[in-house]
């Protein structure tokens, strides 16, 4: 094992999962995920997106203590995750998992990884599949529900991905 391999397994042995997190940038958001609640908890692994990076910690801890605790997060809006609004949750389509959750698919040696998608509303309660969501957060939450790149993520976000390789 190596270094990544040893804290990952000792994070799922200690706590029952491990929060992996990537930057963000001008060009696209932070995100962060679990890997080993699948099998700790027996529920998908968790994902968010556009959150600072100690608030997507949290959440996900939070949502992986409830998950433990036998709350199974499906998809559609449940209420109290984010202090008094909505969390929307999604399942990702397998396309997105090696771009966005390669340690989750490495861990569990699978390319089909059960991993949903938080999402947080605008100011106005709305979610980025919204009408009248604002426009200027899009960025910060790909729609990775949707296999179609355009359908999932801003240009400029796809744009990051393809001068990576990723896409």
């Amino acid at each position: 094992m190596d270094e990544l391999e040893r804290r990952v397994r000792s994070d799922i042995d200690q706590y029952g999962w491990h929060v992996a997190k990537i930057l963000g940038d001008e060009r696209a958001p932070g995100w962060a995920y679990t890997i080993g609640l699948l099998e700790t908890a027996g529920h998908p692994e968790l994902s968010v997106f556009g959150l600072e990076h100690t608030e997507a910690h949290e959440l996900l801890n939070h949502l992986g203590s409830l998950a433990r605790g036998g709350r199974r997060l499906a998809p559609g809006e449940h209420a109290g995750i984010f202090e008094g609004l909505p969390c929307g949750i999604r399942q990702v389509d397998p396309r997105w998992l090696d771009v966005f959750f390669g340690n989750a698919a490495w861990h569990y040696k699978s390319d089909r990884v059960a991993m949903l998608q938080c999402f947080w509303p605008d100011a106005d309660g709305r979610f980025p599949w919204e009408d009248g969501f604002a426009a200027s957060w899009r960025r910060e939450q790909p729609l990775l529900f949707h296999p179609d790149v355009e359908a999932a993520l801003t240009p400029d976000v796809a744009e990051a991905l393809r001068l990576e390789g990723a896409l």
